[in-house]
């Protein structure tokens, strides 16, 4: 029993005999009543969270700085090596003149290429092949993130390998080393929505100057929605931040719903979790090329 539970019931118990009769006495009983509630309620939590999966439950660490979630931040290291090392190694294929053996490694990252740079192309126009590696590394790191998460890492859960990892390295991971989307914490879709901001005050700045860029980002006529142009900063980051999160957590939820009630289900539905994983990396990485664009064009 908690302690506010427990002095609940106290408070019930000796209210009652003291009141003797009539509303007193009811309103005591009432009082006790409410008592064995909240501790019939917290063994109820308790025991759903140890009989159900958990969600949003992070390996937390306190620091002077403030809680830092140590399992995003592995997550987040796994993904950029996983892009690194694949998009490196296809790369390397990319010559003047590939031979046969690597025309289809050429291919691929040739595709992607010039997939992100139609992206630019769309919404920046001339010079846009500048902001190439930033719009190209946000699609390719949200893409690469959220199918890891698609692999069956709860089978790996189940069985007990994360907390021998763990515990063979000597961590005190409480759900052990398992790897999550860092997609699916709010820390990280904040993180890449500010880089996304700051890259097109910087790029506007650059293309029109201080005073260029603050008179038509801010300051334009009418004068008035000046108030509604600072919000929009807000908004855009916010927008970009909670759209990647939520339905990536969305897809989560359904996925692990469909693999309680049918293995098949959740086989299903890997298809779509791939679609929906790659149309977050090109939403993100559209809406931050349209704000750049907005920003570097020309105003008169």
């Amino acid at each position: 029993m908690s302690q506010h539970a427990f002095k609940l019931a106290q408070a019930g118990h000796e209210a009652a005999p003291a009141a003797g009769h009539g509303a007193d006495a009811a309103a005591g009983h009432a009082a006790a009543a409410a008592g064995h509630a909240a501790e019939a309620a917290g063994h109820g939590a308790g025991h759903a969270a140890e009989g159900g999966i958990q969600l949003g439950v992070h390996w937390a660490q306190h620091t002077p700085w403030g809680v830092v979630h140590v399992d995003t931040i592995l997550s987040t290291v796994v993904a950029m090596l996983v892009a690194i090392l694949v998009f490196g190694l296809l790369g390397r294929a990319v010559t003047m003149r590939p031979a046969s053996s690597k025309v289809k490694r050429a291919t691929a990252i040739e595709a992607v290429v010039e997939f992100i740079q139609k992206i630019l192309t769309d919404f920046i126009g001339h010079g846009a092949s500048k902001y190439l590696w930033f719009i190209g590394s946000l699609f390719v790191f949200i893409v690469t993130a959220n199918w890891l998460g698609l692999l069956p890492w709860r089978a790996w859960e189940l069985a007990g390998l994360g907390e021998a990892a763990a515990h063979g390295l000597g961590l005190n991971a409480p759900h052990g080393l398992v790897y999550h989307a860092p997609t699916a914490d709010l820390n990280t879709t904040a993180a890449l929505a500010i880089l996304s901001l700051v890259m097109y005050w910087v790029s506007g700045i650059r293309a029109n100057g201080v005073v260029g860029f603050i008179g038509h980002h801010w300051f334009a006529k009418p004068w008035a929605l000046f108030p509604l142009r600072m919000l929009e900063d807000i908004t855009r980051p916010l927008s970009l931040a909670l759209r990647l999160f939520a339905n990536i957590v969305a897809g989560h939820v359904v996925g692990l719903i469909l693999l309680g009630m049918a293995y098949v289900g959740a086989a299903a539905l890997l298809p779509l979790e791939l679609f929906v994983g790659a149309i977050q990396g090109f939403i993100f990485a559209t809406l931050s090329a349209s704000y750049i664009g907005a920003a570097v064009a020309e105003h008169h």
